[in-house]
């Protein structure tokens, strides 16, 4: 017990300096959400989410991560649509080593036909914009208590100009009696270069979030979320989730984030069949931006 007061300490901490640095906001693809199943949720299970994607937003999550009875490895591709053309890819996995859970993953965005004016007029031509993170983490479970982390290397292309950084994620899971589960996680804590001389400053968050787990009859369950976020740009985005789960074939979700600029209600749904499971999300956003859509596609081997 002494051991994880001293890890929320540091989590709090560590988190609380971060907010306090000064500069513009860069890498703004960590922030940005990437599995169909959490987006459908309206991101309101990132803090306990047992997808590969947990190395970005609750690294203790590896360690719940689901497998098949092979080689005890989860693949995962996911893209997603988002505003002005905006593309989201990620590859993760996440496998289990004797006590030991670990996961990996690419992640890439990308904003073309960004246009380029040096003087009034028509634009002289385009240019896009991209991003690159590659990030490991590794996860133990200690009875009831799981606990994470993880770190980042990110690059970040705008025109001609770059910026490189690192970045680390901490986060606690806990499961207090059956199908409960309560998570709390600190992440993108870290710094990178200059960019056109301009300091930038990552997205440091810090997230909180729980579910419950009940079964309804037969072969349906229900998974009630409840999540919080908080991002260095300011404002907190909490938001409510559920999934109707037939027989481990048929998942249905909803969602609804309150305080966002973007976005509100969220949908999705996931089919499982042997190996495989396809998850899709559908978000409406605000501002006349259209929508964005995400697929993901994973392989339990």
């Amino acid at each position: 017990m002494k051991s994880l007061c001293l890890f929320f300490a540091f989590l709090f901490l560590a988190t609380s300096s971060a907010f306090s640095q000064a500069g513009s906001a860069g890498f703004q693809i960590l922030r940005l959400g990437y599995s169909a199943r959490d987006l459908s949720l309206a991101s309101s299970a990132d803090a306990i989410t047992n997808e590969p994607i947990a190395i970005y937003t609750n690294p203790a999550g590896l360690t719940s991560a689901e497998h098949s009875d092979g080689i005890g490895l989860n693949v995962m591709l996911t893209h997603r649509t988002y505003i002005a053309g905006t593309t989201v890819d990620m590859f993760g996995t996440s496998f289990e080593a004797g006590t030991m859970s670990f996961g990996t993953s690419l992640l890439l965005s990308n904003v073309p036909d960004m246009q380029i004016r040096t003087t009034p007029g028509d634009p002289q031509g385009t240019f896009s914009a991209k991003d690159f993170v590659f990030a490991a983490g590794a996860a133990r479970r200690f009875g009831k208590v799981d606990v994470g982390v993880s770190a980042m290397y990110l690059y970040e292309k705008l025109f001609v100009y770059e910026s490189t950084g690192y970045a680390f994620n901490a986060g606690v899971k806990y499961s207090p009696v059956e199908n409960v589960e309560l998570g709390v996680s600190a992440g993108n804590l870290g710094s990178s270069s200059a960019m056109i001389s301009e300091k930038i400053t990552l997205p440091v968050f810090l997230r909180l979030g729980g579910s419950y787990t009940k079964s309804i009859g037969g072969n349906f369950d229900l998974t009630g979320f409840a999540g919080a976020a908080t991002f260095k740009s300011g404002g907190i985005t909490p938001a409510v989730g559920a999934e109707l789960n037939y027989n481990n074939l048929i998942r249905f979700r909803a969602g609804y984030a309150s305080g966002s600029e973007m976005t509100g209600f969220s949908f999705g749904a996931g089919v499982n069949y042997q190996f495989l499971r396809f998850d899709y999300s559908y978000v409406p956003m605000k501002l006349d931006f259209g929508n964005s859509q995400t697929f993901t596609l994973s392989f339990y081997l």
